[in-house]
């Protein structure tokens, strides 16, 4: 069977590793030296990007690695679910692993990342990949590959010897995490469809994902941008081409902000005029990384759309302040569905949500100032196309956060009555959060957690909801479908209850 992987979902790949080292990166110089070793990881996934097996990707992918990380190999271990064996095979050699044995079984087991300065002295190593290809290992950094949407560990990325006898950093860790993690989703995609425009699509929902990691402030923003955004091109009859084009600009259009630094970014108050300055910059960033992707074709203008979202028709926008028909249609509707979403959002720092009346309001003020496009709004407003599912969004730590919606009698019925309820297993973990909403013991609710790097969906059980002085609500629920790796993997994010 022959997999072509799309050189576009390739790019995505190698740039939210780049991307996940930005965030600790202040330095001009820095980046500019992260945007240069893009263009050569991009080099190099132009020349290769069709494979005849599973193997030929999964060489391809430990050889970028390796030199990703200035190391001397990589080894990509594959979980078989059914026998618990790891296996990998790497210069023709293939090595077998019981979850539990060594290092790739140790992390396998436990979810945890393994950062070794010596292996020989680690009671986990095991030298079997030495034994059979006359190699001697130093130094480990390992870390699980997760299918987030099963929940479940698929694999073990094990990266041998940072060259020059240097040990792997906590920069490498990160580096080594955002990969992980898309991994799980080029494994996952590979086995259900090889379909490359929907790996290409799911790695676009990625680098929403690092935004929202990095900003979790803002989290789920971008994906109720998307909708209001398509329920707008959809009411304007727009073809299908450009309603692609919208949904890609829509998910990416805040990308840049993984290069803010963090102390603007939570800041809970408003900006001063340095800092709202400073946070402009993440136009010209989104810019800079999505100039870097090789879109098909007919997805060339995502860029241009994604990076023009703050530009107004009467030219007071930024950052190029375009005026009139230098704005295309997309922009402007891409303009309205992000500033109504702003407007409306309760999860900012530094404002409380105005409610839709005012919401409304603002946006006519902003269409007769000559600023936003009245012809759009008008449909916006008189169709409603603003109702959309929302999504009750709670904030548990910096690292953490998670979103919840009521699932419907019916629902969990389904659930109850499929063949995968039959299988949960029945965790009494769970967390507590302060709710607006009275929400009564005994309901199911459809939970994502979203974690650095990885996003989790769970289905939760109200067990308890008590009014607090504040007439807001103290809620406590617990997951019912949690599997022990994954328990294991929150355990490092959050105390559960």
């Amino acid at each position: 069977m022959i997999f072509k992987i799309n050189i576009f979902a390739f790019l995505v790949i190698f740039l939210l590793l780049i991307l996940t080292t930005i965030i600790s990166f202040r330095c001009k110089k820095k980046f500019i030296r992260l945007i240069k070793k893009l263009k050569e990881i991009q080099k190099i996934i132009s020349e290769s990007f069709n494979y005849s097996d599973l193997n030929s990707l999964l060489n391809f992918v430990a050889d970028s690695i390796t030199n990703l990380l200035n190391a001397e190999k990589t080894l990509i271990y594959i979980l078989n679910q059914n026998t618990q064996i790891l296996q990998a095979t790497i210069d023709n050699i293939k090595i077998h692993l019981k979850v539990g044995e060594g290092i790739a079984g140790y992390v396998a087991k436990t979810a945890e990342i393994v950062n070794i300065k010596d292996a020989y002295k680690d009671k986990r190593f095991l030298p079997l990949f030495d034994q059979k290809a006359n190699f001697t290992t130093y130094t480990v950094l390992a870390l699980p590959i997760y299918d987030t949407k099963n929940n479940l560990i698929i694999g073990v990325v094990e990266v041998l010897n940072k060259k020059y006898k240097k040990i792997f950093t906590k920069e490498d860790e990160n580096i080594l995490k955002t990969f992980s993690s898309t991994l799980g989703g080029i494994l996952s995609n590979i086995k259900l469809c090889g379909d490359s425009k929907e790996l290409f699509e799911s790695f676009i929902k990625s680098f929403a994902t690092a935004v929202d990691a990095k900003d979790p402030a803002t989290k789920g923003h971008s994906l109720r941008v998307v909708k209001y955004a398509l329920n707008i091109a959809k009411a304007l009859n727009l073809s299908e081409k450009e309603m692609n084009i919208l949904k890609y600009a829509a998910t990416l259009h805040d990308v840049g902000k993984i290069g803010i630094p963090d102390n603007i970014l939570s800041k809970g108050e408003r900006f001063t005029e340095e800092e709202y300055e400073i946070m402009k910059k993440h136009i010209e960033i989104t810019k800079e990384i999505l100039n870097q992707i090789h879109f098909p074709q007919e997805y060339i203008d995502v860029q241009f759309i994604a990076s023009t979202h703050h530009e107004f028709l009467d030219g007071s926008g930024y950052p190029n302040g375009l005026k009139n028909e230098q704005i295309p249609i997309l922009s402007r509707i891409l303009c309205i569905a992000d500033i109504f979403d702003a407007l409306t959002s309760y999860d900012r720092p530094y404002k409380p949500p105005y409610s839709l009346e005012q919401s409304i309001q603002i946006l006519k003020q902003m269409a007769d100032e000559g600023k936003i496009d009245k012809e759009i709004l008008g449909l916006f407003i008189s169709k409603k196309l603003y109702q959309i599912e929302r999504r009750e969004y709670v904030r548990i730590n910096r690292q953490v956060a998670f979103s919840w919606s009521k699932l419907t009698p019916e629902e969990v019925r389904a659930l109850v009555s499929s063949n995968l309820a039959k299988t949960l297993n029945i965790s009494h973990k769970g967390l507590q959060f302060i709710s607006k909403e009275e929400l009564n013991e005994e309901t199911y609710l459809e939970v994502e957690l979203y974690l650095p790097n990885y996003t989790i969906n769970v289905i939760a059980k109200v067990v308890y909801c008590k009014k607090e002085e504040t007439d807001e609500y103290k809620v406590g629920i617990c997951f019912v479908n949690l599997s022990k790796e994954t328990e294991k993997f929150l355990d490092q994010y959050l105390t559960l209850t």
